[in-house]
């Protein structure tokens, strides 16, 4: 019977303790698809919130802001979807600290979502992002430390 068994990966990080290898390392792998991910997803619903090609995304809107906002709540969702934008490009260049805001962002999306009857899946949903938003701020504090948390 043959077993497997790899040798530790060191990670560079904070403390330097070694060489990071992509094709062997399953943390690295979940950050890079998570920084991907959470760069290019925000973008493209930032840019689908400015030109409505996928959704009419002011349906999401719930209509409490809607009202709070005398009635501009498509106005606001144009402005939304140019912080989504941003929030993406944060995240492809500094995701030791996008990472957080796009998490706190998706609470804020959760709380909007839970005031409208018939969107709680999508507030499900969007806690599920969330968690991954939260576990690839966590990574980057291995593998994107300060001094590299450029794109590379």
């Amino acid at each position: 019977m043959t077993t497997l068994t790899s040798k530790p990966v060191a990670h560079v990080n904070q403390v330097g303790l070694g060489v990071v290898h992509l094709t062997s390392d399953p943390g690295l792998q979940a950050f890079w698809i998570l920084r991907i991910g959470f760069a290019v997803a925000p973008i493209l619903a930032g840019l689908d919130k400015l030109f409505h090609v996928l959704v009419d995304w002011d349906k999401y809107l719930a209509p409490i802001a809607n009202r709070a906002l005398a009635g501009h709540g498509h106005q606001f969702m144009l402005v939304i979807g140019i912080i989504e934008i941003a929030a993406g490009i944060g995240v492809a260049l500094l995701p030791r600290v996008f990472a957080y805001v796009v998490a706190a962002w998706l609470a804020g999306i959760i709380i909007n979502l839970l005031s409208i009857p018939g969107y709680y899946d999508v507030a499900l949903r969007d806690l599920g992002l969330a968690l991954a938003a939260l576990a690839l701020a966590r990574l980057s504090a291995i593998y994107a430390p300060a001094s590299a948390d450029r794109v590379a």
